[in-house]
């Protein structure tokens, strides 16, 4: 296939590339997304921009996939992934005018990155020489209040240094939910569980300190008669036909209920929290006992509750017992017009959970600021991965351009212009935070190289202040040396695969003779 047909190919991958880009950073431009049924929003999100795309595309489709499974592996980086795929990518057209072999253009980015990693490794820094806290500040791109983001990287860490073991933390103890309302800095840490989840009526106790919790994995509901009288060919069938023997049956069905809650109250049990339902009829009973009951509770939040307060999930309500129950000061709060139920764990015996609870005040900065807090938990538990970081803001991007570029000149024939392309390509992530910040992008890169070239190798962008600094000073600006090595790579792999593409072939044709003439298969 020609050349112009190849970059025809990838054309629209580098464009949705650009648009990315300028997303980059805490001051990323807007988008304004429009639905197909006409609703639309804005949104600074790389990651979110590239899901509302739907372009018939292979060469997007592979960026979006890429995107996608990197977000869902890592939690943060997609956005500079994309950015930096796009950078490579206009570079590899450039050196495929000049003449040069996508095979040539791979080796030479695949050195290059060897060097970049080099270079990575060499300017990181102990993690607790910069602090966690720094690290999820700096990954909180969807505010730029200062005390909010002080306020969430201070708790961030507070999750991290109670849960971290010697190279990372369970980050399956961390939720964030979000909740429409309210500012950012109404954001508060609940070591337990918050639950968007109101009690099945509204008479039911709101605060309960230091009260059992029974977690049950099926529906809250009247036994029946002859229903768990052994194997399904014993039970008993019975059809009644008088009113009278059918209410009789009722009656011995509620009160067969009432026996499982009287024994259940008495092993201590004031909260039910099932993850199925309800049923209205005992809701009555609940209630009149003095049991707070929530019904069809998320699968993932079922375990957390039942490890926040110590409970035994069983089936329901006659299997519970003193040992099962667990033990929680239980709050049902109204916010913004719609309840939320806290467990706040009791003892210290108790496996540590935690949720953030974020606010906001409206619909577009709650998802935001909520994917930002994801991202910030996702950077610090990849900074324990090595308890290493790098400078952010660009800085360790103009790091590796300077070593690519030095490397470079000692290597002889065509890849020495792939590495050039390669460090040049580095240099889009620091100029789109300077651009991105209102910094001139071009004067930005010469103040961040001449300050390297001096040894100042932690001077990065400040987007918060637009000006070039050491940003490992006062208020550290820094990432995870893991996330950055998982980006380049990510970003390199995904560039010279669609570099390497030198046809788009229906799946229906891929038998067809003409087909595999043209992809070199036939023997």
């Amino acid at each position: 296939m020609a050349e112009n047909a190849r970059a025809d190919l990838t054309a629209d991958a580098r464009t949705v590339c650009d648009l990315v880009r300028t997303t980059v950073g805490p001051f990323g431009a807007n988008k304004l997304v429009l639905g197909t049924n006409g609703t639309a929003k804005t949104t600074a999100s790389g990651s979110l921009v590239l899901d509302s795309l739907e372009l018939d595309n292979p060469a997007v489709n592979l960026l979006k996939g890429a995107a996608s499974d990197f977000r869902d592996a890592h939690g943060d980086g997609a956005s500079s992934v994309v950015a930096l795929t796009g950078a490579l990518l206009t570079e590899a057209d450039r050196l495929a005018e000049l003449g040069l072999h996508p095979t040539t253009i791979e080796r030479g980015y695949r050195e290059a990155l060897g060097v970049a990693v080099d270079r990575l490794e060499q300017s990181a820094r102990p993690l607790d020489e910069v602090g966690v806290d720094a690290v999820a500040r700096t990954a909180l791109t969807a505010t730029r209040n200062p005390n909010t983001r002080a306020q969430v990287g201070e708790y961030v860490a507070r999750i991290a240094e109670s849960l971290a073991d010697d190279d990372s933390f369970d980050a399956d103890r961390v939720k964030v939910l979000s909740q429409l309302g309210g500012g950012e800095s109404e954001t508060e840490l609940v070591e337990g569980v918050v639950l968007d989840r109101d009690p099945v009526t509204d008479d039911m106790p709101r605060t309960l300190e230091d009260a059992g919790v029974a977690v049950l994995s099926a529906t809250v509901d009247v036994p029946k008669l002859g229903g768990s009288t052994g194997r399904l060919d014993a039970r008993l069938s019975i059809s009644p036909e008088r009113f009278e023997d059918r209410a009789a049956i009722g009656d011995g069905e509620r009160e067969r209920f009432r026996e499982h809650l009287d024994a259940a109250v008495d092993a201590g049990c004031r909260v039910v929290v099932t993850g199925m339902a309800i049923n209205e009829r005992v809701e009555r009973m609940l209630a009149n006992a003095g049991v707070l009951a929530l019904q069809r509770v998320d699968d993932e939040d079922l375990p957390r509750v039942a490890r926040a307060t110590g409970a035994t999930v069983v089936p329901g309500l006659e299997q519970v017992t003193p040992e099962t129950c667990g033990r929680a000061t239980v709050r049902v709060t109204r916010w913004a017009g719609r309840d939320v139920t806290s467990f706040v764990s009791v003892g210290a015996e108790r496996e540590p959970v935690y949720t953030l609870f974020c606010r906001a005040p409206d619909s577009r900065s709650v998802e935001a600021f909520e994917r930002s807090v994801e991202s910030a938990l996702a950077a610090v538990d990849h900074a324990f991965r090595t308890r290493t970081v790098v400078p952010g803001g660009g800085a360790a991007e103009t790091g590796a351009t300077l070593a690519v570029r030095e490397h470079a000149r000692s290597v002889a024939g065509a890849e020495q212009l792939a590495i050039e392309a390669f460090g040049d390509a580095m240099a889009t992530i620091p100029r789109a935070l300077a651009v991105n910040a209102g910094i001139d992008g071009w004067r930005g890169l010469v103040r961040l190289r001449v300050a390297h070239h001096e040894g100042h190798d932690a001077v990065g962008v400040d987007c918060l202040f637009g000006e070039t600094r050491d940003v490992l000073a006062e208020d550290p600006i820094a990432e995870p040396t893991a996330l950055k090595r998982d980006v380049w790579s990510a970003a390199t792999d995904l560039a010279t695969h669609l570099v390497r593409m030198d046809a788009e072939v229906p799946a229906s044709d891929l038998s067809d003779e003409e087909t595999a003439d043209r992809l070199g298969e036939r023997p």
